[in-house]
């Protein structure tokens, strides 16, 4: 089998995850507040869903740059200005951030459709992979859009289901894709910058551990789980994954959305940990 050849990560790709960084951060504060001693299951649903919408985003974007090997500048200053207003309205009351929020996803789902008919060269009706994203994109664009005009009440369960429709729908078209199209060392690559990105956060949250005395057994022993989770992680990455396979690659996006809310979901236990002065009877 001919090897892959890896496709460069380029700059703008790097300085478009400094705004998923910023993302990141704010989608952790979200359950980062404990009710009664725990997270409320409405909040860490509301939690899950807006870490799979925004990692969404994201997705698209790599897989249209791993793909099709576009990125002009005009698409990702609009995507960077459009998905710092997302960022900055992330919330658990969605009730305040119904409209600003969504209207962030119509103008980032609109601008990636734009890119995948218009930027990747393909002819939509011939190409597969072109088809099945932008008609998945379109469906999440309309329900959207449509819950957006409706408002709050009854627009919030269209909205959600255009994420869902963004997130699901590409498994239910799977065949559709073809796996010589992808740049499957790119898209590893890009994965593991999100996934190290997660950690960062986790680690700038642990620090608060590390105060008065320098021999502290609990912090020392959650330094050593995040260090030996990710040690975890860079052998799964560099040892246990054929880089250069041919793979549409679904099964290693879907479970990296999931390592991301997981970390997250860590990261806000261990604040949870640090409040309630476990660290201090340690």
């Amino acid at each position: 089998m001919q090897k892959i050849i890896a496709k460069r990560v380029s700059m703008l790709e790097l300085f478009y995850d400094l705004i998923f960084v910023y993302a990141i951060s704010k989608i952790t504060a979200m359950i980062h507040h404990p009710v009664a001693g725990g997270i409320p299951l409405f909040n860490y649903i509301e939690f899950v869903f807006v870490v799979i919408m925004v990692m969404q985003i994201w997705l698209y974007q790599a897989l249209y740059i791993n793909r099709f090997g576009k990125s002009r500048i005009i698409d990702t200053i609009g995507l960077l200005i459009t998905m710092t207003y997302l960022a900055n309205n992330i919330n658990t009351e969605w009730s305040v951030t119904f409209r600003t929020f969504n209207s962030a996803v119509v103008l980032i789902v609109a601008g990636l459709i734009w890119q995948y008919l218009c930027g990747s060269g393909k002819h939509p009706m011939r190409d597969h992979d072109v088809r099945a994203f932008a008609v998945t994109l379109i469906l999440e664009l309309i329900a959207v859009l449509s819950g957006l005009l409706i408002g709050y009440h009854y627009g919030i369960f269209l909205c959600v289901l255009g994420g869902l429709i963004g997130f699901l729908m590409p498994l239910a078209v799977y065949q559709q894709f073809v796996p010589k199209n992808v740049n499957f060392p790119h898209l590893v690559e890009r994965l593991g910058l999100i996934i190290i990105i997660t950690f960062g956060e986790s680690l700038v949250n642990i620090t608060r551990y590390f105060n008065g005395s320098i021999i502290q057994l609990f912090p020392a022993l959650i330094f050593v789980l995040l260090v030996t989770m990710f040690g975890a992680y860079i052998i799964q990455d560099e040892l246990l994954i054929n880089h250069h396979q041919r793979s549409r690659g679904f099964v290693l996006m879907y479970s990296h959305v999931f390592m991301v809310i997981s970390l997250l979901s860590m990261t806000a236990g261990l604040d949870y940990l640090a409040e309630s002065g476990v660290s201090r009877r340690c």
